[in-house]
């Protein structure tokens, strides 16, 4: 195979090869990596005819060399469809799908095969198409090549991305060719990209000297120049000049159109070949163009609808414009196709769409069926509108929600009635922000305009609010939520209740949360929701972020139980949207064990969007918990799948949670996050604990960076800074609820150790008012810490230790660990040595287990000024410290005795990987096979 991928394109191959010796070099790598057990993707970018398509060709060539070849063109006609280039690429291999897992088994089936099943989470797709993928390349090395990615619809575009990150030691390779100024693969990090620039002048030279060896000097250079470089220019420009032409006896002004690009250039060479074919031959290649599906029977199934023969395609293969390959009908380059579509008139190209309309059925897809008539409609047409809004919902069901958007708006053109096109905008504005199309989002909503149904107006200021709170505009969003609920709520009790439990949420993340709650509860004081249980659960957040604690607890509570109560009548989306709300009362136990049963649901259920929403509230409540090693491996998964599912918001959240862990455990952090610990021992510093952490170059949450900065300083005792930090959080309207309660007893001991009373009293005060409305016992058992700081000497010992009586139970082993150190000072001053060493050696202890390094190293250096000799940190008897993440997400899951393929199927990897990431843990672990795994301690 590698000599094959070496030689197998001669130089003088497709004009698009020459001169891409670096590129070639790299895609020869990737095929050969594919066939050693190393998949891997790279993305071709350049303008049209620099050369994707050929180098897309050779490795189609050199891949047919025993590997198996799947490929797929986007066209721009099919971009709406959800998965239309999915089942191009894999309808072929569906029959090797059977040994998914049954969710990825039913929502491939779904994407690929519309009429059995609805398809569900587009990210879950991804992982059955890397499941797919995995299970071909048992066989052999399988090849993915996608020409003109950026006219593929936007399901695919996600799956395929999803599983092009996930390849890992996979028998697979991916190569993507997309136009230079496409968005499609912004914000998709992960994956190398290989810009063709233009071609230089010696290299247009030689490919000329080589193609049209008897072109007059002065010829030649006058095409280079028209070129730009550009290889596909060079070749069609040459050879569209008559013999007087080439040897230069008749200019060439005549065809130089010096204003325009080289690829319009070539696209006018192609537009007169069309022209000058026969009539039938022209209206047929329309309909091929219009078509994506490269169906040749369906194209000349359409074809005799317009008058067009079998026979008639034969002048287009002969002028070199199209081939039949098989059942498929491919045109020779992207260009052709364009130069067919485009270069048609407008009653040609509704003629061709509307055949293709009436073959649909026949091929069982009522969505193309759909797009073609509208297409072929000009004007408003009501019956077409209703078939594309019942084809929005049918793509709803299989999770493309780019495509719903794209159907509601053609069906709002398509409309003549104001309100009725307004809520068919609205319809597409939520579902584009739902595919994370923002800036479509906001133009579909102001396409809306002045809308008076309630449903409009709700589902706009949804999504509008949705916007301006992505752009880091909460109190913009809050505003206008709040005005959509005084409209609605007289007509809509229960829509005024969401919108009101909506602005409830854009007040905690306003920048004065303080003042937004207050305005918002005096806006909406004469409404009436009819009591309705989201209405009280947003007014009890209300209060709670306005300072009345004692009169939001109440309400919150009972939100968060009717949420529990009535989960199985909400979609997993909702449930997770209204979860967790009592986070605010320091109810951290209940929420989590809630939250582990979401997070399994979404594994189950392949809700991959969702799961990172999940993960990132675990990771808090783990980090809050004390349990840091879970809470690592969780934030470290979730920030994964947020890159991956293009969630950028939520992996900021997941990495400040990782800059927390990472201040704890010794590593101080900056706005580039922590770093991730590499495999071997030569990677980590001194301490043995430095690069443990990720930094995936996602930069942390400013209010979380600035609380694991101030928790690195105060661990390393320069607590003057530590108190900047700590102020910032705590001090004036300006800061997130939750980091700010648990940054006030930080606070409280920086101000302390540097004899800051008028600091830490203040402090003090504000948790004891938070712990009295909540009464949760960790928060008690902290507050009587402060108390304990504060007193005086002789006094201190009782309350701290009515703290530790506290903490028993509490399930806060970090919380406890400190008052423990911070127990041990105090005793180690009142000359109560032995009392001191007990205390500080269970505290080490504690933070070791942890780990949270920063904090033992603190214990140790107390317990030698008591005489006391600790042990050095036991690295070798951490186990679980050994393995990366990922590793022990594996490891534990193998422990339980899933099998390779189970596992892949939690993690949304392919089995092949879980496999390889065992192999790295187990000499690691000191084991050689996962039965020995069971009687490892990894906690």
């Amino acid at each position: 195979m590698t000599e094959a991928v070496r030689t197998r394109a001669a130089d003088r191959g497709p004009a698009g090869l020459s001169g891409r010796h670096h590129e070639r070099e790299v895609l020869d790598g990737l095929l050969k990596g594919a066939w050693q057990s190393r998949g891997g993707a790279v993305v071709l970018t350049g303008e049209a005819g620099s050369g994707k398509t050929a180098l897309l060709d050779r490795c189609a060539s050199a891949g047919a060399d025993g590997a198996r070849l799947l490929r797929c063109t986007g066209v721009h006609s099919e971009a709406a469809l959800p998965y239309a280039g999915l089942q191009v690429l894999l309808r072929g291999a569906l029959d090797r799908a059977r040994s998914l897992p049954e969710r990825q088994l039913t929502a491939l089936r779904g994407a690929i095969a519309p009429d059995d099943v609805p398809a569900g989470d587009r990210f879950l797709v991804g992982a059955a198409t890397l499941g797919l993928l995995d299970e071909l390349a048992e066989e052999r090395p399988v090849v993915v090549l996608v020409d003109d990615a950026h006219w593929l619809d936007l399901e695919t575009v996600d799956a395929l991305l999803f599983a092009a990150r996930r390849l890992g030691m996979g028998r697979v390779a991916m190569v993507f060719a997309a136009h230079e100024d496409s968005a499609v693969f912004d914000g998709a990090p992960g994956l190398p990209m290989l810009h063709l620039g233009p071609l230089t002048d010696e290299e247009g030279a030689a490919l000329l000297a080589d193609r049209a060896p008897d072109l007059h000097t002065t010829v030649s250079s006058r095409i280079l120049g028209l070129a730009q470089g550009n290889p596909l220019a060079l070749v069609e420009l040459a050879g569209a000049l008559t013999a007087a032409q080439r040897d230069g006896s008749e200019p060439l002004d005549a065809r130089e159109i010096a204003v325009l690009p080289a690829s319009w250039r070539v696209r006018r060479i192609f537009d007169e070949r069309i022209r000058a074919l026969p009539a039938p031959t022209r209206l047929l290649l329309t309909v091929a163009a219009a078509d994506d599906t490269g169906d040749v029977a369906l194209v000349m199934a359409a074809g005799e609808r317009v008058g067009a023969a079998a026979g008639d395609l034969g002048p287009a293969e002969a002028a070199g414009l199209v081939r039949v390959s098989g059942r498929r009908l491919v045109f020779r380059h992207p260009l052709v196709r364009a130069a067919a579509y485009q270069g048609a008139v407008l009653a040609e190209r509704t003629t061709a769409h509307r055949a293709l309309a009436d073959v649909a059925p026949a091929a069982g897809d009522m969505g193309r069926r759909a797009w073609h008539l509208a297409a072929a409609t000009v004007g408003y047409d009501e019956a077409v509108a209703a078939e594309l809004e019942r084809s929005a919902e049918l793509f709803r069901s299989r999770g493309g929600r780019a495509a719903v958007a794209a159907a509601y708006r053609r069906a709002a053109q398509l409309t003549e009635d104001q309100d009725a096109r307004a809520l068919r905008l609205a319809a597409a504005a939520a579902a584009a922000a739902e595919a994370g199309q923002a800036e479509l989002a906001g133009t579909l909503a102001d396409e809306a305009g002045p809308v008076s149904s309630p449903s409009a107006i709700a589902r706009l200021a949804s999504v509008r609010a949705a916007l301006e709170h992505g752009r880091g505009r909460a109190e913009s969003a809050r505003l206008l939520l709040v005005e959509a609920t005084a409209e609605v709520t007289a007509h809509r009790p229960a829509m005024g209740a969401w919108l009101l439990f909506e602005s409830a949420a854009m007040a905690w993340d306003a920048p004065d949360p303080v003042a937004a709650a207050r305005d918002t509860r005096a806006r909406v004081a004469g409404l009436d929701f009819g009591e309705h249980p989201v209405q009280r659960g947003a007014a009890g957040v209300l209060d709670t972020l306005a300072g009345d604690l004692a009169g939001g607890a109440a309400p919150i509570r009972e939100f968060a139980e009717h949420v529990v109560r009535t989960r199985q009548e909400r979609s997993l989306t909702d449930q997770v949207r209204l979860h967790g709300w009592d986070m605010l009362l320091g109810e951290y136990r209940t929420v989590h064990d809630e939250a582990v049963a979401l997070e399994r649901e979404c594994r189950v259920e392949g809700a991959v969007g969702v799961l990172p929403r999940v993960l990132l509230r675990l990771a808090r409540l783990r980090l809050f918990l004390g349990r840091h090693r879970d809470a690592y491996t969780t934030a470290v998964e979730g920030l994964e799948i947020a890159r991956d599912t293009g969630q950028s918001h939520l992996a900021t959240m997941l990495s400040g949670v990782l800059a927390v862990l990472a201040a704890l455990d010794g590593e101080e952090p900056d706005d580039t996050g922590a770093r991730e610990r590499r495999d071997g021992g030569d990677q980590q510093g001194s301490s043995g604990r430095a690069g443990r952490y990720l930094c995936p170059g996602v930069a942390p949450a400013p209010f979380w960076l600035t609380r694991a900065q101030g928790l690195f300083d105060l661990g390393v005792g320069r607590y003057d800074r530590a108190l900047q930090r700590f102020a910032v959080l705590t001090g004036g309207p300006h800061r997130h609820l939750m980091v700010s309660v648990h940054s006030l007893p930080d606070q409280v001991e920086a101000a302390v150790r540097i004899d800051r009373a008028t600091d830490a009293g203040p402090a003090a005060e504000r948790f004891t008012r938070w712990t009295d409305a909540t009464g949760t016992a960790w928060a008690r058992a902290v507050e009587l810490r402060c108390r304990a700081l504060l007193a005086a000497d002789d006094a201190a010992g009782e309350f701290y230790e009515r703290a530790l009586a506290a903490h028993a139970g509490d399930g806060r082993p970090f919380e406890e660990a400190r008052t423990r150190l911070l127990y041990g000072e105090w005793l180690r001053r009142a000359k109560r040595r032995a009392d001191a060493r007990e205390a500080l050696t269970v505290a080490l202890e504690s933070f070791e287990r942890m780990p949270a390094a920063a904090w033992a190293d603190r214990a140790r250096a107390e317990l030698r000024a008591v005489g006391a000799t600790p042990s050095a940190p036991a690295a070798d008897a951490d186990l679980a410290g050994r393995l990366t993440a990922q590793e022990l997400r594996v490891v534990r899951l193998a422990a339980t005795g899933l099998s390779n393929r189970d596992i892949g199927a939690r993690l949304f990897l392919s089995p092949r990987t879980v496999g390889y990431h065992l192999s790295n843990a187990y000499p690691k672990l000191g084991v050689t096979s996962r039965a020995a795994l069971g009687a490892l301690s990894l906690a």
